[in-house]
């Protein structure tokens, strides 16, 4: 069977479980400005987890990512550290989304890295992970 460009046009993107879609991520500087102003934080180092509900976002979790100019100078040391979280919160974004609470009401969250060097995939990943739960657990009592 031979695509034709109109059907390849009116074929809708699937959308995977372990996907991190645009419609995913954060955008918008008021809405980063309104979060990091008025939302709630914890950490798990080497993370800091900032949230806040928004009411007027249609996806369940909308996502930032952010590595400090101030602690890593060098451009590509922040990529490496951004896409290391990325890939973290991709892989265990499930945390969140099994919870019956998160289907009533709309979060914001950023995941700051706030540690002073380089730290391995694993250890990110295993941090993501307790940042996750304990994001989990409190949106679970804040419902309640």
């Amino acid at each position: 069977m031979t695509d034709t460009k109109d059907n390849r046009l009116t074929r809708l993107p699937m959308q995977h479980p372990y996907s991190l879609s645009k419609a995913d991520r954060l955008t918008g500087e008021k809405n980063v400005q309104h979060l990091f102003v008025e939302g709630k934080s914890l950490i798990a180092f080497p993370l800091r987890v900032v949230f806040l509900p928004n009411s007027t976002q249609t996806e369940p979790v909308r996502v930032l990512f952010s590595v400090p100019k101030r602690r890593f100078k060098r451009a590509n040391k922040r990529n490496l550290l951004r896409r290391r979280m990325k890939e973290a919160y991709r892989l265990n974004k499930h945390l969140l989304h099994e919870s019956p609470i998160q289907s009533t009401f709309a979060q914001m969250v950023a995941f700051t890295y706030i540690a002073n060097d380089l730290l391995p995939y694993s250890l990110i990943e295993k941090k993501m992970q307790e940042a996750l739960r304990v994001l989990q657990e409190t949106w679970t009592k804040n419902a309640v």
